[in-house]
């Protein structure tokens, strides 16, 4: 799996639906904003629920890998609900290319009124991240908890990490990109200009990685802190028989977009409890950034899993669901 902007550039491919089946698992189907989206849930959503709503990364990744890990878990406890984005997994990809945050914002809406119900409990992990702080920030009373895992709240510090984990872990390339036209711009950006600090710093890591064998695996060292947990996140992703388009991922990274400057802009509308749960070890979206929203918001709970990278859920399972549990039973 790529998550978090890698899409933008690598990953294409047809969507095929998963070859297994889980009884405990409701798909649905629903037209929502202008778009078929595929949606399971745990058991039958009832009115009076608060469901717990999973929003995956990518962009353009998909729920499978999260609802047979720590969803099988998850399911027991809680009314779970899993969405697939539109253009993501078995959801359709809208004909006019609308990816805009604000749309996606409203289809999660959209879901909300589907279920029936007033609260969610709304849950994010990377680029599921943004969505979910996105919809508490225009639907705060919608929201009853927010859970942001690994989450994609700030861009340009998530950039700041890309960085640091080319020079620290790949010096060669990473001299490579300082000797490129890419690492003469990036010297060149004025100070205090972060949006074109941003711009710089990815395009600083492309030029560093294209002189790699293989530019994935400066993602995957990103990404993944226990070699197993990739090798499983893999062998999830062919179980499913998914692929990411990119097509969202390019919308989004499009040169006219400013998604590479995005920051959380409204902490102040976030006071429901929150739980901001990343890994140590996570470079993708960097662990600085996750530590700083947290002191911003009023009820923030921060978990700092010691032997994890960008999948708590999968390198260290049973402290993810221990944080998890522990946040929705006590906060």
């Amino acid at each position: 799996m790529r998550l978090l902007l890698v899409a933008a550039a690598l990953l294409a491919g047809l969507l095929v639906p998963p070859s297994r089946a889980w009884a405990s698992e409701i798909r649905h189907d629903a037209v929502i904003n202008g778009v078929r989206l595929a949606y399971w849930t745990s058991r039958p959503i009832r009115q009076t629920d608060v469901p717990v709503v999973f929003l995956h990364g990518g962009p353009g990744y998909n729920s499978y890998s999260f609802r047979m890990t720590a969803g099988k878990a998850l399911d027991a406890r809680y009314p779970m609900v899993y969405l697939d984005e539109r253009g993501s997994g078995e959801s359709e990809r809208p004909w006019r290319g609308d990816y805009a945050l604000a749309t996606l914002v409203e289809d999660i809406e959209g879901l909300r009124r589907q279920l029936g119900v007033e609260r969610m409990v709304v849950a994010g992990h990377s680029f599921g991240g943004t969505l979910a702080v996105e919809y508490a920030q225009t639907y705060p009373g919608h929201v009853a908890r927010l859970i942001l895992i690994d989450a994609a709240v700030d861009l340009p510090g998530a950039m700041e990490s890309w960085v640091q984990t080319l020079a620290t872990q790949f010096p060669e390339a990473y001299a490579a990109a300082e000797r490129s036209d890419a690492g003469k711009a990036l010297r060149a950006v004025p100070p205090g200009d972060v949006c074109a600090l941003a711009r710089a710093r990815m395009a600083f890591v492309g030029a560093g990685t294209a002189t790699l064998p293989d530019g994935h695996v400066f993602h995957d060292r990103q990404q993944f802190h226990v070699a197993a947990a990739k090798l499983e996140q893999e062998r999830l992703d062919a179980q499913s028989g998914l692929h990411n388009t990119g097509e969202i991922g390019a919308a989004l990274m499009a040169p006219e977009s400013n998604f590479i400057c995005y920051s959380v802009r409204h902490p102040e509308r976030l006071r429901m409890p929150t739980l901001v749960l990343v890994g140590a070890h996570d470079q993708a979206v960097g662990v600085a950034p996750q530590r700083a929203l947290a002191g911003r918001l009023a009820q923030a709970t921060l978990v700092v899993l010691p032997d994890s990278a960008h999948f708590p859920y999968q390198e260290q399972p049973a402290a993810f669901l221990e944080a998890m549990e522990g946040f929705m039973q006590h906060h």
